[in-house]
């Protein structure tokens, strides 16, 4: 039986899934349990082996406290370059996107107010111009 190729959209709203429900710390478990489905559907949804439907995304959403556009935003309608890398190995972006490290930056980046996390990702978006030139 051929599996069907991943859509770079699913896959894309899977690691969004994967990354805001390990930035809350909640289990694929509970997760499941909270949206009404086995903990292994959450891995097939995290690995865009299986698409997820507005109704359940809704639901997703509740439970880890975004908003829907949050699983759709960087994707610019081409596949990122981790998609491309063969699936057996990782690129370095979605390494460095599920280390602990990151997880505990977006964590307290997310706790910040707001206001602040704007100005925030503006001056560290300055850091990165000035590194540019």
């Amino acid at each position: 039986m051929n599996a069907r190729p991943r859509d770079p959209i699913d896959t894309h709203v899977g690691q969004r899934l994967r990354l805001r429900r390990t930035m809350t710390g909640m289990s694929q478990e509970r997760l499941g349990d909270a949206i009404g489905v086995s903990f292994q559907m959450v891995q097939k949804y995290e690995r865009g082996d299986c698409r997820v439907g507005a109704s359940r995304l809704m639901k997703i959403s509740a439970a880890l406290g975004v908003p829907v556009s949050f699983f759709f935003e960087q994707f610019q309608g081409t596949p990122p370059a981790s998609m491309s890398v063969a699936e057996d190995k990782k690129s370095l972006d979605e390494k460095m996107l599920h280390s602990k490290e990151t997880i505990d930056l977006l964590k307290a980046y997310y706790a910040l107010p707001e206001a602040v996390r704007k100005h925030v990702l503006g001056m560290i978006k300055g850091l990165d111009k000035e590194q540019a030139a």
